[in-house]
């Protein structure tokens, strides 16, 4: 078992919609430009705090890597920068100022334009950039990040974004996402989970967005910077360098969740999108490798007022001045979760029914006590003669592709990377971005 309680890093509480567009090799091979420096450190005295008597030459900072764009912090107004070591201030790409650790620098928008102050001293710019003075990273609330910020003004929204290597911030993801366990016995795994994990992230770097491509939090894949690296993830990012899935000789799209129960599910049951031969439900295993995993078996009682309070809160009743009659699950696809819902109240005006369908059950039937996503859709649900509300089930999250403590349950068994992957992903292959 794992050495670690399943805390909020460690909980797969996301739906992860990694849906990969039909993307050609030879654009994710597009080598994207970030400014990095090269100066001599010679022209800001490190033993001065920057005051605002000081004045610095504008010194041009270049460089050419692969990069992502995260953003870690949206303000509506304005972001407060705590200097924790010692940074450069870039506005754009010219070096203007070297700012020790223990200043704030504020930026905001005003007059339509992006201002950075410090002290009593402003510039204004079209952008900011922080580079470390001191090492490779740089700190921001708390946390050390690889790679560079920059900071920008989207309309009045002052945003933080991280420009960062694409295998660094990966190691900044691993940990965030998957359990780590004891010595090796989940290595297998995260290779596997590392190799999802970059075909998602060249997806996004290929979208085409102005600002940035992803975001550092359960809406694309939780990023934690350098803070958050360990030994074995970053060994497994390490082994599997550059390699994306790829079907019929193009990206691959890629869906993964935490634990699939048993059985994982059709890709067109879940998202809208055409039916594809390698996200098809499959049994996962016959013993279930995921048998593992904490939410393998669930069970959420609700109250009567507490189901209704769902169902208010989810805008399908207009008050809480109702009462529930009976919940049936009307339909169900061939892996057994269910398709249709189908809810019966009473109210003022008599019996009303509802039906919810797929994957939008968990969000508008969410968990009585935290308020989270119901857990998944594979369940059986019944009413008591006490009038509450029982929903029973197994596996956590949409269920399509890669399944999390499945291929941990692999991996444990001596299972490699390669065969989980094609395990979960039948018919596709790997090819290494660089090759």
């Amino acid at each position: 078992m794992l050495t670690k309680s399943f805390c909020s890093s460690y909980t797969f509480q996301k739906i992860h919609h990694l849906n990969f567009i039909s993307l050609s090799f030879n654009i994710l091979k597009v080598i994207f430009l970030l400014y990095l420096f090269s100066f001599p450190f010679t022209a800001c005295s490190s033993s001065k705090r920057f005051t605002s008597e000081e004045e610095y030459d504008e010194e041009e900072f270049k460089v050419d890597i692969n990069y992502v764009r995260v953003l870690l912090d949206e303000k509506p107004t304005s972001i407060n920068f705590l200097v924790q070591s010692k940074v450069n201030l870039l506005r754009e790409n010219n070096k203007i100022a070297e700012v020790n650790s223990g200043n704030t620098i504020e930026f905001y928008n005003e007059h339509e334009k992006l201002i950075a102050k410090i002290g009593r001293k402003k510039f204004s710019g079209k952008y900011f950039q922080l580079i470390s003075a001191e090492s490779k990273e740089i700190k921001y609330n708390g946390n050390s990040y690889m790679g560079s910020l920059r900071v920008v003004d989207n309309r009045g929204t002052v945003k933080i974004i991280n420009f960062v290597d694409v295998e660094n911030y990966l190691k900044g993801v691993i940990a965030k996402e998957m359990p780590l366990g004891k010595g090796n016995e989940n290595f297998e795994a995260l290779k596997a989970f590392t190799i999802c994990a970059r075909t998602y992230t060249f997806m996004k770097m290929n979208r085409g967005n102005l600002l940035y491509d992803i975001f550092p939090d359960t809406r694309d894949q939780v990023y934690g910077g350098s803070t958050a690296e360990h030994n074995i993830s970053n060994r497994a990012v390490k082994e599997t360098e550059g390699l994306i899935l790829m079907f019929d000789g193009k990206p691959a799209t890629v869906y993964y969740h935490s634990t699939c129960g048993g059985a994982n599910e059709n890709v067109e049951n879940v998202f809208p999108q055409k039916p594809k031969t390698y996200l098809t439900s499959i049994e996962d295993g016959y013993n279930p490798y995921c048998k593992i995993s904490p939410r393998f078996e669930w069970e959420e009682i609700y109250t009567q007022q507490q189901f209704i309070e769902q169902l208010y809160n989810a805008k399908l009743i207009g008050s809480k001045k109702y009462f529930i009659v009976e919940v049936n699950v009307a339909s169900r696809f061939a892996s057994g979760r269910v398709d249709d819902l189908e809810i019966i109240i009473e109210g003022e005006r008599g019996k009303e029914e509802i039906h919810l369908y797929g994957n939008e059950i968990r969000s508008k039937i969410r968990t009585p006590n935290k308020n989270q996503l119901l857990w998944s859709t594979q369940f059986n649900i019944r009413t008591m003669t006490n009038d509450n509300i029982i929903i029973k089930g197994k596996g956590f999250g949409h269920g399509v592709g890669l399944c999390q403590w499945g291929a941990i349950g692999q991996s444990r068994q001596g299972i490699n990377f390669e065969q989980i992957l094609n395990h979960y992903f039948p018919g596709t292959n790997l090819r290494r971005l660089n090759d």
